[in-house]
């Protein structure tokens, strides 16, 4: 009883110290860094249960590829100090090779199966809520399977229950070049906006050698007008004499920010409308933290309003970003009405972007740059919740017990081994 007690102090302390350090806010204003009043992230009883799993696999979804690097060289230098500084019993050298050979293949082995589950498997998901009730969620930029490159399996409603988990309220499904599983998918929203996620039909496409998100509205059954070369899978859009046809096109990210066009309809409401600030791939929110600046110019000197887009694939449980639009009484309306406000809203520019991932300090240099995946993962820890926080000591008091009874019994059984004087 002892050995349990002997801790205790250092765990109370613990515990005052998760219950009293402020909570950063997890969700904050995309453009601007600060907290957005009213908007928080919501984590359910299923949430806290496997939460410090969870909690791991959500800041693994929101690191950028170079931040993927890093953590992979960490784990392999740490793996390599564990094994060279453990006590190790005599063995011949073939059987010490053996040995670490087989270690350093388990512990791959089992990073990679971390990554897949967290990739594909199933979990509670992190979902914002939002107070204000005229407030619709909205992604603009999602696939399915029927994508090149979209998760097998990953239908029109397995979308939709993603959206329904991470807090939307409306999404358009804008699948390369296909357009049916987003119209079946239309088919089958409810009837209010507000009584369910409702998905919408658009497309992504190549225009000006640059992958856009095309939304209406338009009748997506007639393809865009015109829709002429296929290339890499997706459409060529050639500009149209008729603006009124005209789609509201969406820059994507990762692309060249310096071959960002206007549109090839001068029309009003008409030709590209907005940059993506806040992607969801790893190499899109990676491209807008590097190219901050230079987006921001972009968007700046186009008249482009900035959105974010959870350019969904079918892989992970986290959002990224969300479009916080407000509509009011979007709940008693109907979908399709409802996408078209959102569409008049975006080309207003009255669109507020809200993130996981603040925007990055604009004090740059070598040590910043150096300290930055610190600082990041610093500030994923800060903002964690109480009820988080609650349960990572919680998951982390029963591992300590059961190594302290799988410690005692060991050593009970090698005195019962050992032989008598």
């Amino acid at each position: 009883m002892r050995r349990f007690l002997r801790p205790l102090p250092i765990c109370l302390g613990v515990l005052a110290l998760a219950l009293l350090t402020p909570v950063r806010p997890a969700v904050v204003s995309a453009l601007t860094g600060e907290p957005v009043p009213g908007v928080s992230l919501h984590h359910g009883p299923a949430y806290l249960l496997m939460a410090p799993m969870g909690t791991l696999w959500d800041w693994l979804t929101t690191r950028t590829v170079e931040e993927h690097r890093a953590v992979s060289v960490v784990l392999a230098v740490g793996f390599l100090a564990w094994r060279a500084l453990r006590r190790r019993p005599r063995r011949s050298l073939a059987g010490r090779v053996a040995v670490e050979v087989g270690s350093a293949l388990a512990a791959l082995l089992g990073l990679l199966a971390f990554y897949a589950y967290g990739a594909v498997g199933p979990r509670p998901m992190a979902a914002l809520t939002v107070d204000d009730p005229e407030i619709v969620v909205v992604d603009l930029h999602s696939h399915t399977d029927a994508s090149h490159d979209g998760r097998p399996g990953f239908d029109a409603e397995a979308n939709r229950s993603w959206h329904a988990g991470a807090g939307f309220d409306l999404a358009w499904i804008t699948d390369h070049d296909h357009i049916e599983p987003a119209l079946a998918a239309m088919a089958r929203n409810p009837a209010r906006a507000g009584d369910g996620v409702s998905l919408l039909p658009g497309r992504e496409v190549v225009y000006s050698e640059q992958h856009v998100v095309a939304l209406g509205p338009w009748d997506p059954r007639d393809g865009l007008p015109p829709l002429a070369v296929q290339r890499g899978g997706s459409g060529d859009v050639d500009s149209a004499p008729d603006c009124s046809a005209w789609p509201l096109l969406i820059q994507t990210l990762p692309n060249d920010l310096g071959r960002v066009h206007p549109g090839g309809c001068t029309g009003e409401g008409a030709g590209m409308v907005a940059i993506e600030l806040v992607d969801g791939d790893p190499r899109g929110f990676g491209q807008a933290e590097r190219e901050r600046a230079r987006l921001l110019a972009v968007a700046d000197s186009l008249g482009l309003t900035l959105v974010s887009a959870s350019n969904l694939h079918g892989w992970g449980r986290t959002a990224v970003a969300w479009n916080l639009i407000r509509v009011p009484g979007w709940r008693t309306m109907t979908p399709e009405a409802v996408g078209l406000r959102v569409e008049e809203a975006v080309r207003k520019g009255v669109v507020q972007v809200v993130t996981v991932r603040p925007p990055p300090r604009t004090h740059a240099g070598p040590a910043a740059a150096a300290l930055a995946p610190a600082a990041r993962t610093v500030e994923f820890l800060a903002s964690r919740s109480r009820g988080e926080r609650l349960a990572w000591l919680a998951w982390g008091a029963l591992l300590w017990v059961v190594m302290l009874r799988s410690s005692g019994s060991s050593r009970s059984g090698v005195a019962r081994r050992s032989p008598s004087p």
